[in-house]
């Protein structure tokens, strides 16, 4: 058999000839991890092998054997494996060292906090969910109907688009419900109190208001005074200084 005189050579005659460590550490850019070994099991074995047969060591020139059950050389093979896992360890700490490299979100954490970023806990996607109830055709409204309980973590699925997969929310707390509710009619106004107003919306297109009229304002109790009744001043007159009709609205 031919020997190579590499350290990658199978005859085994050469073992134990080259010293392998520390291994030269090459990192170009763009990694996604870092190599920062300065050597493994083999190596560290190896390396340790072609000590002892250095002229740099005379005194262990007398120690011929390379058999592992020598206890020299156990000892060698026990000091490689304690190499390997502190390289093994001191290269996952600078892989932590970096964002790109990093696996652990406690490494991520203390980055971010060099810089004063604190990172957000993660929050679960949410969506509004809208349950109506119906009554049975023909049933009269009524009010004393008990109310339905929909329990929380009721499950509701969304729709996907194509190539898309559907989402499932679950409620967060539990819900009241009952048909009633379901043809609750929306607000469409709210009281308006003059003073301080500087805009109102008056009903119909057809209001032939222009600017510089004036408008009288009345409460409700103003407008339902009669003369036994007690003064009210809710009451306000306003000159107009712009006037626009919506269309849309059917609104001025």
């Amino acid at each position: 058999m031919n020997c190579s005189g590499k350290s990658d050579c199978l005859c085994g005659c050469c073992a134990g000839v080259s010293v392998l460590t520390p291994q030269v550490k090459d990192n170009p850019p763009g990694l996604p991890a870092i190599y920062y070994r300065a050597g493994t099991w083999a190596t560290f074995k190896e390396s340790m092998l072609a000590r002892l047969s250095s002229s740099d060591y005379p005194a262990l020139s007398s120690l011929k054997t390379r058999d592992d059950d020598d206890f020299t050389i156990a000892f060698l093979d026990a000091t490689a494996i304690v190499l390997d896992v502190l390289t093994f360890y001191q290269e996952r700490l600078a892989n932590e060292s970096y964002l790109r490299t990093a696996g652990q979100l406690r490494s991520l954490t203390e980055l971010s906090r060099l810089i004063g970023y604190q990172p957000a806990p993660g929050v679960s996607a949410a969506t509004h969910l809208a349950f109506s109830f119906t009554k049975p055709t023909g049933q009269p409204t009524d009010p004393t109907t008990n109310t339905v309980t929909i329990p929380r973590g009721t499950q509701a699925q969304s729709v996907p688009a194509q190539g898309q997969k559907p989402q499932t929310f679950e409620t967060s707390e539990a819900i009241q419900a009952k048909a009633d509710w379901s043809t609750l009619a929306v607000q469409t106004s709210q009281p308006w109190d003059p003073p301080g107003a500087n805009s109102i919306y008056l009903s119909g297109t057809t209001t032939q208001l222009q600017p510089g009229d004036s408008l009288l304002i009345l409460g409700v109790d103003r407008e339902n005074w009669t003369p036994s009744s007690t003064p009210n001043e809710q009451w306000d007159v306003v000159v107009l200084n712009k006037v626009r009709v919506d269309g849309n609205r059917k609104l001025t």
